[in-house]
């Protein structure tokens, strides 16, 4: 009976040491879990510190160099935001065409540029001919006093012929002949990305500029702006395809201006050098030109449509030149019109190779 009670309080004693022992326990590991858990709080928020002031110097970084490389690019004429637009792929040569340098197209374009001096202001013209129509900002225009254009270093009085303030331009006429005059192109071959330039006035660096948008009718988008009022804006030919309109930036499109310019020169506007026209396949999406034999012998390439332009097709490129439609030669622009039919088979020269596919 003895030897039960004695087991009986060792047990409950055993009993009570486990369980204070548990209890001790229990509570020494809370202590340690809540202890962990603040350091590793500790430790994250100085992670994401870091991490945020490293975010922070790279971003820095970048935008220093960017303002260090737009400072370098400006310098030259262009801008960082131009130089991200431009194209990374030349753009393709027609064959009617050739493509011209920068310094190629400064020596052209000073040519057929002149500064134009009057009470609203000094600008830039362009001459259309070389008996000495020249075509300006309209907000050079001015009928009340002496318009004074000045071409090297010789003055002329300039008699105002007409004017369209919808279209912003003016057209002036000077006592010249013999002058230099612009070739026209045509505006709406422009792409995005395009590399193309502006002459602020003859005796001034050619601008870098980088297409933005050329999709509206009438308005040119450039980047970075033209701010010379009557400066042209120049393709990769040395051709004027718009005219600045103001020192907003806005250019206008010379395909919209020519048929207003020639309406103001009414006889005279024969005397307008315009480059050849594409010709606009509209069940392609596409213009085109045709190659002949003897272009063909001096560029090695084969005859037929050469796709200067893509303006809604998802299967012609840049530079394509069509040869067969549903096994067909195609010779020139007629023919490729005569042959085409829905669903047909085309085959087209492209990169030294030949590519065929069905029309969708």
């Amino acid at each position: 009976m003895q030897n039960n009670n004695i087991e009986e309080l060792e047990t409950t004693a055993a009993h009570k040491e486990e369980s204070y022992g548990g209890f001790q326990y229990k509570h020494n590991y809370d202590e340690y879990k809540k202890e962990l858990m603040e350091k590793q709080k500790r430790t994250r928020g100085k992670t994401v510190l870091t991490v945020i002031i490293l975010i922070g110097f790279v971003l820095l970084l970048l935008f220093f160099s960017a303002f260090i490389a737009d400072t370098i690019l400006k310098t030259k004429g262009s801008s960082l935001s131009a130089f991200l637009l431009r194209k990374t792929s030349t753009a393709a040569v027609t064959p009617n065409k050739t493509e011209l340098n920068k310094q190629q197209i400064d020596e052209i374009s000073s040519k057929y540029t002149v500064t134009v001096s009057a009470d609203g202001g000094d600008g830039t013209g362009v001459i259309l001919t070389a008996d000495g129509y020249i075509v300006t900002s309209y907000s050079l225009a001015d009928s009340t006093s002496t318009v004074l254009v000045k071409i090297k270093d010789k003055s002329y009085a300039a008699a105002l012929i007409g004017t369209s303030p919808e279209n912003g331009i003016a057209v002036y006429k000077i006592s010249a002949t013999g002058l230099s005059s612009a070739e026209i192109g045509y505006s709406r071959l422009l792409e995005k990305g395009q590399e193309v330039f502006s002459k602020p006035a003859e005796d001034k660096d050619l601008l870098e500029l980088v297409i933005y948008d050329a999709t509206d009718n009438t308005i040119i988008k450039t980047e970075p702006k033209c701010v010379n009022p009557g400066a042209p804006l120049i393709n990769s030919y040395g051709e004027v395809v718009g005219i600045v309109s103001d020192e907003n930036g806005s250019v206008l499109h010379m395909d919209s201006l020519l048929p207003v310019i020639k309406k103001m020169l009414k006889d005279d506007s024969a005397s307008i050098s315009v480059s050849k026209s594409p010709v606009f396949i509209s069940s392609l999406g596409i213009y085109v030109e045709s190659v002949s034999e003897k272009q063909s012998e001096v560029f090695k390439i084969p005859v037929g449509c050469f796709v200067s332009s893509v303006r809604s097709s998802d299967q012609f490129e840049k530079g394509d030149i069509i040869t067969e439609i549903n096994g067909k030669a195609v010779t020139d622009v007629n023919t490729l019109k005569d042959t085409l039919v829905s669903g047909c088979k085309v085959k087209v020269y492209r990169n030294n190779g030949y590519v065929e596919f069905t029309l969708d």
